[in-house]
């Protein structure tokens, strides 16, 4: 079965070279680091190299790791990152998920349809204007 594929918006880069989602993670203050995430919406595990040290609540700044670009910003909110999604049917969408580490929301936007995962994912539905459409 063919799986999800997660691209870098800025160069179209395959952010998934085996299984996880591979970001560049910005903290404001200390290194940088890769950030390994979960590529099923809605589900949070995450994984970084014993040395990079990130903290719950902690902003980091999300980067594409080939191209550098940040992924951050999404339409000038601060907190929130994107990437894109091409389904197993090449439907592409955009996800949205929050930068603060442990906090729990996802979005997946194609057009007007916005679906919402996670626990925290009601902290940003006004930023749309309304409550998603599922």
């Amino acid at each position: 079965m063919r799986e999800n594929n997660f691209l870098c918006p800025k160069c179209r880069c395959q952010l998934v070279p085996n299984k996880k989602i591979v970001v560049l993670a910005r903290p404001a203050e200390g290194p940088s680091g890769l950030l390994l995430l979960s590529p099923e919406l809605g589900e949070y595990s995450a994984t970084t190299h014993s040395a990079f040290k990130l903290s719950e609540g902690q902003k980091v700044d999300i980067f594409c790791p080939v191209c550098h670009e940040d992924l951050g910003d999404y339409k000038d909110h601060k907190n929130l990152a994107r990437v894109i999604m091409v389904d197993t049917r090449g439907e592409e969408y955009d996800i949205v998920f929050s930068e603060i580490i442990g906090q729990r929301c996802t979005y997946k936007i194609q057009g007007e349809k916005i679906e919402s995962f996670g626990e925290d994912a009601d902290l940003y539905t006004n930023f749309w204007g309304e409550v998603p459409k599922y």
